[in-house]
C-alpha cells in the first residue's frame, strides 16, 4: 500500500462508520441489529492485496474504537478488524476465485462479520466485558447475519466501487 492512498482509506472508513453512528444505529431491526461498517470492511479487505488488508483492517478497527456507544476497552475493536483481515487476505481470499460472484461476496460477508462478532464476543469477556444472556447474544448474532446477507446488494457493489476509487493510478 501506497503512503497516499492511506488518507483515501481513512476518509471513506470515517465516513461509512458516521453514517452507521449517526443513521444505521438509529434504525430499529426486527432481529437483533445491523453493522454496515463491519460488512462495507469485510467486502473491503476482501478485494485488498495482502499486504494492503492487514493495514486497513487496523486503520477501520481504530475507526471503530471512537464509536461512543462501545462499552469495551480501546483497541478491541483493532484487534478483531485487524486478525479478521489478516485471516481474510491470507486464507479465504486465496481460497476463492480471482472473479468473486456477488453470492460468493455475500457468504464471505456473513460469516466474516459473523465470525469477528464471535471474536470481539469472546476477547471482551476474557478482558472482563460483561456479556449478556445466552439467547440475546444468539438473537444478536442470528440478526446482525441476516441482516448483513439480506442488505449486501446495497453495501457489495458500493464498497467494491469505493475501494477502486482509492486505488492510485499504478495500483489499477
Amino acid at each position: 500500500m501506497t503512503l497516499n492512498r492511506v488518507p483515501r482509506i481513512v476518509a471513506v472508513f470515517a465516513l461509512v462508520f458516521l453514517l452507521q453512528e449517526a443513521l444505521i444505529n438509529r434504525i430499529s431491526f426486527f432481529i437483533g441489529g445491523f453493522s454496515l461498517y463491519l460488512a462495507f470492511f469485510i467486502v473491503w479487505v476482501m478485494q485488498e492485496e495482502r499486504s494492503s488488508a492487514v493495514v486497513s483492517g487496523f486503520i477501520a478497527g481504530f475507526i471503530a474504537d471512537f464509536s461512543p456507544t462501545l462499552e469495551a476497552p480501546f483497541g478491541l475493536w483493532s484487534f478483531v478488524y485487524t486478525v479478521v483481515a489478516y485471516v481474510i487476505a491470507n486464507n479465504v481470499r486465496s481460497a476463492l476465485d480471482a472473479d468473486m460472484s456477488p453470492v460468493t461476496i455475500s457468504l464471505v460477508t456473513v460469516f466474516g462479520s459473523f465470525s469477528a462478532s464471535i471474536m470481539f464476543l469472546i476477547s471482551g469477556a476474557i478482558l472482563g466485558q460483561e456479556v449478556g444472556s445466552a439467547g440475546y447474544v444468539l438473537r444478536e448474532l442470528f440478526g446482525n447475519s441476516l441482516w448483513t446477507l439480506l442488505l449486501s446488494p446495497l453495501y457489495g457493489p458500493l464498497a467494491i466501487k469505493l475501494y477502486r476509487a482509492t486505488l492510485t493510478a499504478r495500483s489499477r
